[in-house]
């Protein structure tokens, strides 16, 4: 693949490109009013001379009898404090009657009669010519030849021209210059306007593992900048907030993992540490098949989150009546609720798409932090409801508030509140968290709301083409 040029490169050439287009533009416009004005000015001198010619002739056919040779001497020393002009006088059919040119000079034909006066413009040997022809009538006969004639008056620009030539040279002298100073200016800059970008790259190559706390400033960064420099900063803030729940979820399973190994380790240790009977060796592995059990539990949950992740959960979804899914669930944790004594109660009706099996795993999950969080003699409330927005499952049930400041990372892996570390709790701690897992799949959300009077946890799944609301 071929080289790019560099942001500074393009911003460069794009700025001496757009000075150079610029001056071009002024340029132009200075050449062509220049041009005009000397136009301007040619055409007044031509017509201050076809007055001069004329009021020669007149006064000098007024005192007496002339022929063409005389007048033409007499014209040509009255112009002749004019280098650059010369005139011919030709009568109507052509003949050439008067001609003072020192030299040959080109002269395009004359206009005819009907297209008099005229003015005309034309370059020979790379010089302008300008020219201004009219008829005029002779007081009294020269040589002969009376009536009307042809007077073409030509006045040549070199003078003018020479002075164009020196403009332009200089203009494009200018523009080299102007050419070189703007790609310099522009790589200033550009260099300069670019700096928050290189404190970008530089601040990118400082960001670590152990190093996630710094943030690039906005106060020195031009306003252009700001967006991609929050959105940098941002994507710090987001890898450091997941970076410290990685680090906080690698310590919490480790301490998970470490309980049920070291329960099994300690128990196989005693079984063997000395004869024993066979009652007090299946008691032992009873012992054991309960913390390995426990272990294969939570290495089955995470397995189901790491798919979650990797939005590899195979759903199979069908329509459900979560009316008949949370009765059956509350059947199924009837004795458990008796036996904690508390009262389960269900409310509403609601349909939805889903898995199934998924989703009683998610209400599962939510019943037993339910049940097992409520006061003796109380009752968890379980809503339903299905509207324009799409159906809603609230668990909610009595007991101590959770601190507003807990109820984002209360669908942490292994993350407990305070008033959930008690030596009841025998789940993994990932319960919430594959609960959520499952909503999420569905498109849905879950959240929490904790007060004195109760804690609900709230399932919000949209509607479908398929459910109708």
């Amino acid at each position: 693949m071929g080289s790019y040029l560099s942001l500074t490169s393009r911003l460069s050439i794009i700025f001496s490109l757009t000075m150079l287009a610029i001056w071009g533009l002024v340029s132009l416009v200075l050449m062509q009013s220049l041009e005009q004005h000397f136009a301007r000015q040619d055409e007044e001198d031509l017509r201050g001379k076809m007055i001069l010619v004329k009021n020669l002739l007149s006064a000098r056919l007024e005192d007496g009898p002339s022929d063409w040779r005389r007048l033409e001497s007499q014209l040509q020393n009255a112009l002749s404090g004019y280098g650059d002009h010369f005139l011919q006088i030709r009568s109507l059919q052509g003949q050439m009657l008067a001609d003072t040119r020192a030299t040959p000079s080109p002269l395009p034909a004359l206009a005819s009669d009907s297209a008099l006066p005229f003015n005309e413009s034309w370059v020979t040997g790379g010089v302008r010519y300008r020219s201004i022809t009219e008829r005029l009538s002779l007081p009294a006969p020269v040589s002969g030849q009376s009536g009307p004639v042809l007077v073409q008056v030509v006045v040549n620009t070199r003078y003018h021209q020479h002075f164009l030539d020196e403009i332009h040279m200089a203009l494009l002298w200018l523009t080299a210059g102007i050419a070189l100073i703007s790609v310099l200016l522009g790589w200033l800059a550009s260099h300069s306007g670019l700096k928050p970008l290189r404190s970008l790259a530089r601040l990118s190559t400082q960001v670590t593992a152990s190093k996630l706390d710094h943030r690039l400033p906005l106060s020195k960064a031009p306003a252009e900048l700001h967006g991609p420099i929050r959105a940098f900063n941002d994507m710090l803030d987001r890898l450091e907030d997941s970076f410290q729940r990685l680090t906080t979820f690698s310590s919490d399973i480790a301490h998970e993992l470490r309980t049920p190994v070291n329960s099994l380790l300690l128990q196989t240790q005693v079984a063997l540490s000395q004869t024993r009977t066979a009652g007090d060796y299946r008691e032992a592995l009873y012992a054991n098949l309960e913390a390995a059990e426990r272990l294969g539990r939570m290495i089955n949950e995470m397995l189901f989150l790491a798919k979650s992740d990797q939005g590899q959960l195979a759903m199979q979804c069908e329509p459900l009546d979560l009316a008949d899914e949370v009765d059956e669930l509350i059947e199924f944790f009837e004795p458990l609720a008796s036996e904690q004594q508390v009262r389960l109660n269900r409310q509403g009706q609601a349909r939805m798409q889903g898995d199934r099996a998924m989703l009683q795993r998610a209400i599962s999950n939510l019943l037993t932090n339910a049940i097992r969080y409520t006061p003796p003699r109380r009752e968890v409330h379980i809503r339903l409801k299905t509207d324009e927005a799409g159906a809603s499952l609230v668990v909610a049930n009595p007991g101590p508030a959770i601190p507003r400041e807990e109820w984002p990372r209360l669908f942490d892996r292994f993350y407990r509140a305070d008033h959930a570390r008690q030596t009841v709790t025998e789940g993994t701690g990932l319960g919430l968290a594959i609960a959520r897992a499952i909503v999420t799949s569905h498109g849905g959300t879950l959240s929490v709301h904790s007060d004195p009077r109760e804690t609900c946890f709230t399932m919000h799944f949209p509607a479908s083409p398929q459910q109708p609301a």
